[in-house]
């Protein structure tokens, strides 16, 4: 696994903050050992991240069994056929991402599903209204997208598809069931998952206070110097004198 830095931002002279991203080249045998490290796979290269994973065993162990609503029904692709009906989960995906407010379009924009992907699609009524997408490496799963189009919220579809993909993980003896990046509020919710853990750039932990404290300063920061006051310590969360 070959790591590298970009360094696209930085100032000495009234601020002491260097903004670095971390990335790197991984082999196929290594990628399951590049994602418990903190890694992403983004396909042309692996990114370093505060990544966020459940552990599948403490998970179904801890969980309450989730009773879903009349009407909702499932199926299982494989990235193959996802990719020939891309316009089916693009039509959720628009509905997701104008009810987030969110600006990305990855994966539409740039990506190509592979066949060793799996897209869990959730029907109401016979009607496509929200999807995920599995990517497996080893032992781990990486539910690296989800959308619904929040049409029903009273399904609480992004519930019920986390208890039905980590049991059917498990069924298959999955360990690890790793849910992308843990950044800004609309990552808060993670916290509350049995079996939750989070990277710290050095370990996996399962301190949730200090998590949410993380998320806190993702909030915080509006300016240069919030930025320095988080960046000198992630408890300086105040706006300095």
């Amino acid at each position: 696994m070959k790591i590298w830095f970009e360094h696209p931002y930085g100032r000495l002279d009234k601020y002491d903050i260097q903004l670095v991203k971390v990335y790197a080249h991984v082999e196929p045998e290594e990628e399951e050992l590049a994602l418990s490290q903190g890694f992403i796979d983004l396909d042309d290269k692996w990114q370093q991240m505060r990544t966020t994973r459940i552990n599948i065993a403490e998970y179904v162990k801890h969980q309450p069994k989730y009773k879903q609503r009349k009407g909702v029904t499932v199926e299982k692709w494989k990235g193959s056929f996802a990719q020939k009906h891309l316009g089916l989960l693009e039509t959720v995906y628009d509905q997701y991402l104008e009810h987030n407010n969110f600006k990305s379009r990855f994966p539409f924009n740039s990506y190509a599903l592979k066949d060793s992907e799996v897209v869990w699609c959730y029907y109401y009524e016979e009607q496509l209204c929200a999807w995920s997408i599995w990517s497996k490496y080893g032992k781990s799963i990486d539910n690296w997208q989800f959308a619904w189009d929040y049409r029903q919220p009273n399904l609480h579809l992004g519930k019920f598809s986390m208890y039905n993909e980590i049991h059917e993980a498990h069924k298959k003896e999955y360990k690890w069931f790793y849910l992308g990046g843990g950044y800004d509020n609309s990552c808060k919710w993670k916290a509350n998952i049995p079996g939750f853990e989070w990277w710290t750039g050095k370990e996996w932990s399962k301190n949730v206070d200090e998590y949410l404290m993380h998320i806190k300063a993702d909030l915080f920061v509006e300016d240069l110097e919030d930025l320095e006051s988080v960046y000198s310590s992630i408890y300086g969360l105040h706006k300095p004198t």
